[in-house]
């Protein structure tokens, strides 16, 4: 097993406002894939952030916590299921918190699910522009429909793909660090 180093970090945002969720279960598999290339990894858990400083109504210090876990990481995974054709409200209230530039540079993976095909560009549109926005990378990611879990577990071309997004997350990350 390669060598922990510091200096890579990936920290992924589950934005799912549910649990179980399929989209936090991908996030957890990739943290897992890239622990297994080295890196460091941590999880946000958006639904256990406290409402009120999510919304701007008071400080809390899981979000200032939450906020520096992702400005420390080298590579930034938004999970989400599919709302409205888009992303939650509740990710996107995280990200409205951090300040211009948090992601630059950052690898940026989206990981989305849906109950079908019909909104697959929702990454294209929605979580690369966000990531963009605030000045990360936007990569390849994973988009998964319900037909591809059985039994709450994704099926093995669904893991493949995780697995093979997190083998290139780690090898920008390393090759951007220099």
């Amino acid at each position: 097993m390669p060598e922990v180093n510091p200096k890579l970090s990936a920290v992924a945002i589950s934005g799912s406002p549910r649990a179980p969720s399929k989209s936090k279960l991908l996030a957890e598999l990739m943290l897992q894939d890239l622990a297994a290339h080295g890196l460091e990894t941590s999880m946000v858990d958006v639904a256990a952030l406290p409402a009120e400083a999510l919304v701007a109504r008071r400080p809390a210090g899981e979000v200032d916590e939450a906020i520096a876990a992702v400005g420390a990481a080298r590579i930034v995974i938004a999970a989400t299921p599919t709302y409205r054709a888009l992303y939650t409200g509740v990710l996107k209230a995280l990200f409205d918190l951090m300040p211009q530039g948090h992601l630059a540079g950052k690898i940026c993976v989206p990981v989305q699910t849906a109950a079908s095909p019909a909104h697959f560009l929702a990454v294209e549109y929605g979580l690369r522009p966000l990531f963009a926005s605030l000045e990360g990378v936007p990569v390849a990611g994973v988009y998964a429909t319900d037909d591809q879990f059985a039994d709450g577990q994704p099926a093995e071309a669904l893991r493949r793909r995780v697995r093979d997004v997190a083998a290139m997350a780690a090898t920008l990350a390393r090759a951007a660090a220099g």
